[in-house]
């Protein structure tokens, strides 16, 4: 049975299909259960109305709506500006928008393992990573009640933090409010499996009194299909899902599961 307390996210990356489908889009999202969504900020095309139309809508149905960002070169110390735009857009939305339409938090994908420079310069990356994570918390967190969480790869635990005896999952953990858990994989059980993989993140959110979110992918990839449920059934996925909130009930660690993201999950599965 699932608690009333665990998180059932999803992510919205493209807004436009929001357009003229908001209701419809919030009809879904609350028939699967979804109780939290990271919606994408576009720069390129803030459009407020639609955030406030969709956002009341959402909360009508006991939804939360994180404001979505995120690039890999916002792991760089260069690109703090574009740290300040993201967050100055939600906060500048938020202070003039009723209570209903307000954003709740702010959800980063930065995943700066995507940078050519990875391999070769990852200690100067994830230092500067790091103090990129502190200046956004910082800057969400100052006259503000927002929350702030981000994805992580369900390795980050084994990405040391140089010159401490810390990895970036346990800091993760202790410094934001919430992290989603890359655990992209087809089923739940198996050492590969979702259970397998999100298990030293889940061990850890709870010895540092968190929780974190596992999420899974229903995007058709080039990964290996073991990745994603983008080839199964909506059934086959959904008893895999209710697999995992079953093998974790009871879990202090265990905060919940998202879907990534909304747009396939609808479209590819016919809801």
């Amino acid at each position: 049975m699932k608690q009333e307390n665990h998180v059932k996210a999803t992510w919205i990356w493209d807004l436009d299909d929001l357009e003229e489908n908001q209701e419809e889009t919030v009809s879904f999202l609350n028939n699967k259960g979804v109780n939290l969504v990271y919606l994408h900020i576009d720069f390129e095309n803030v459009n407020t109305e639609r955030f406030e139309s969709f956002i009341k809508l959402a909360s009508k149905k006991n939804i939360d709506v994180y404001a979505l960002g995120g690039d890999p070169n916002w792991a760089l110390t260069k690109n703090q500006k574009s740290l300040d735009t993201f967050v100055s857009i939600v906060k500048d939305y938020n202070q003039q928008s009723a209570e209903e339409e307000k954003f709740q938090g702010v959800h980063v994908d930065i995943e700066p393992y995507l940078l050519p420079a990875w391999k070769s310069e990852r200690e100067n990356i994830v230092t500067q990573w790091i103090s990129n994570l502190q200046y956004l918390k910082n800057k969400v967190k100052t006259d503000s009640e927002l929350a702030i969480s981000g994805d992580v790869p369900f390795w980050i635990n084994q990405v040391e933090i140089p010159g401490e005896n810390k990895d970036m999952g346990d800091w993760m953990i202790s410094s934001l409010d919430s992290i989603t858990v890359m655990a992209y994989r087809d089923q739940t059980e198996g050492e590969n499996g979702i259970k397998g993989i999100a298990s030293p993140l889940v061990e850890q959110a709870a010895n540092r009194s968190k929780s974190v979110i596992v999420a899974v992918n229903v995007i058709e990839t080039d990964e290996g299909n073991h990745t994603t449920f983008h080839d199964n059934s909506l059934n086959y996925m959904n008893h895999e899902l209710n697999l995992l909130e079953n093998r974790f009930s009871g879990h202090p660690g265990y905060g919940g599961v998202a879907v990534h993201d909304y747009q396939y999950w609808k479209s590819s599965q016919n809801g």
